[in-house]
């Protein structure tokens, strides 16, 4: 039984090159890499869920193409690469990380009593998976680390405001203990 660390959509997609390149992201990556760093000494293991949408995605006719199979735009940020090995890599093609994925199975092996969260966006995919990791356990604590996610800037969706809700949200609704940082964990 091992706690876990699930990093989501860290992909160079998300920050520095593609259609939904988030320069946000460079915020939370010294701070992701960190966490990764001390709990991964401690025993934890890590999984990366990354968006790999197909060229005819469904979800391209709600935003622009990105993170298409065979493209760059797939690949962990290269700050993070170090804990990327054979098994952790989870491509997934939805908001959860639990939708046609091996998440669900590879939790119930694993067994946490402590599931950290960490990643992109905290109101698309972060969320959503939050959501879901009940259906694992019931019993397993999930913590966020506020300073380990990270939502993009538009004008018709503030960061700052859209980061608020989601933390309360994950919080008050889906009942995750959320931290201002990742030292606190």
């Amino acid at each position: 039984m091992a706690n876990v660390i699930l990093v989501i959509d860290m992909l160079r997609g998300f920050y520095n090159i593609g259609n939904l390149a988030n320069p946000r992201m460079g915020d939370i990556i010294p701070n992701v890499k960190n966490l990764l760093e001390r709990m991964t000494a401690n025993g934890w293991k890590v999984y990366f869920l990354a968006d790999n949408h197909e060229p005819d995605d469904l979800e391209f006719q709600m935003f622009p193409p990105h993170c298409v199979v065979g493209t760059k735009e797939i690949e962990v940020v290269d700050e993070l690469k170090q804990f990327v090995a054979y098994n952790n890599y989870i491509p997934k093609t939805r908001y959860s990380g639990f939708y046609n994925t091996n998440l669900e199975e590879i939790l119930r092996q694993e067994n946490p009593k402590k599931v950290i969260v960490a990643g992109v966006c905290t109101d698309i995919c972060v969320l959503h998976t939050i959501a879901d990791l009940p259906r694992v356990d019931q019993n397993h604590q999930i913590i966020v680390p506020k300073n380990c996610v990270e939502t993009y800037d538009a004008p018709d969706h503030p960061a700052g405001e859209i980061n608020r809700w989601a933390f309360a949200h994950i919080e008050n609704v889906l009942g995750a203990q959320v931290v201002e940082k990742q030292e606190e964990i």
